[in-house]
């Protein structure tokens, strides 16, 4: 068994080395991911693990410039999508020995949430929930500072990731038309949001398309309770819409709730149908037809974008548009007559 010099103190790089038979230098570049003999790399970390060796963040940071802390701005956690995607997008910094620092814009805060990650010396921000428009996106592409949206794309310069949102709001539009609905609703999400712009555009150009009625649009915010109010007064209304489209899954349940409340059965009297697929969207009381958000997928993407633009900051900006997929459950069936 190898022995590090000096008994109750830690194991250092320098311990590493002598072990080894390297110099301090192969092991910085063995243990932090630089160019390295793969037998080397590896017969340092067997050694670092013997040791015990457990990396000094603030040494590293002095020697990388990195912390090795990513920032992530999220808005909303009440909507279950993003508990989910964090999850992810932990998961991908983790592979990468990173660490994710969150903090929560909601109410329209992320210029303070973007100073206090800075703050922190974070070395790139993933933003999960920007809108057009966002003054601290702009803020950050302009001083060139490493930054990634994820799920959403607004008009600023950056590197962006997002599901197929057009071709999942045509998948949506063709089953209903299929199942011989004429009378669409769609309760609508955020303003700005490029999640929600780009759903209900799809919708209306696949309408459109197969010249079919433009569908009814109500304004929710992405909220619940004002998703209930809005698909209620839709059920109650003089024409009330065969089926419901919500722009996330949360107000596609708050439409299930509204309906049940009222007796409307579904899917024999309405048909309800949702985008993101959250955990909840499959369970058997729920069994929501949705469209399913490329969540892993995402978040892998994500985290690499925004380690290249971390490692080269003159890259030009990438956009990628990953698969969506329609996931057809019991709350939609054939259009009542």
């Amino acid at each position: 068994m190898v022995k590090a010099a000096g008994p109750g103190r830690p194991p250092t790089s320098v311990d590493i080395a002598r072990v080894a038979g390297t110099s301090q230098a192969t092991v910085s570049r063995a243990l932090n991911g630089g160019r390295v003999a793969a037998a080397t790399r590896e017969r340092i970390l067997a050694i670092s693990r013997e040791l015990g060796y457990t990396p000094n963040a603030a040494a590293r940071s002095m020697v990388t410039s990195r912390t090795g802390l990513v920032g992530v701005v999220v808005s909303d956690l009440t909507n279950p999508f993003y508990p989910e995607f964090l999850e992810e997008i932990a998961a991908c910094l983790g592979a990468r020995r990173q660490h994710m620092l969150l903090q929560n814009a909601a109410g329209g805060g992320d210029r303070e949430a973007v100073e206090l990650l800075l703050q922190q010396r974070v070395d790139g921000i993933v933003f999960t929930a920007a809108v057009e428009g966002s003054e601290a996106v702009a803020d950050l592409v302009a001083r060139r500072f490493p930054v990634v949206l994820a799920n959403r794309v607004v008009d600023a310069g950056c590197d962006s990731v997002e599901g197929d949102h057009p071709a999942g709001a045509a998948a949506v539009v063709d089953h209903l038309a299929g199942l011989g609905h004429r009378h669409i609703a769609v309760l609508a999400g955020l303003p700005g949001a490029s999640t929600s712009a780009r759903r209900l555009a799809g919708i209306r150009d696949r309408l459109t398309s197969l010249a079919l009625p433009a569908p009814d649009v109500v304004e929710t915010g992405f909220d619940y309770d004002r998703a209930v109010r809005a698909a209620t007064e839709l059920l109650t209304g003089p024409q009330p819409p065969t089926a419901i489209v919500g722009l996330n899954d949360q107000v596609a349940f708050a439409a299930l709730n509204a309906a049940a409340a009222l007796g409307v059965a579904v899917p024999s009297r309405l048909s309800v149908a949702g985008f993101d697929d959250v955990r909840q969207a499959s369970w058997p009381t729920l069994g929501l037809t949705t469209v399913r958000q490329p969540q892993v997928a995402m978040a892998a993407r994500s985290v690499a974008l925004l380690n290249e633009r971390i490692d080269d900051p003159d890259l030009a900006p990438r956009h990628e548009v990953l698969p969506a997929e329609l996931i057809v459950r019991s709350t939609t069936g054939p259009a009542a007559s």
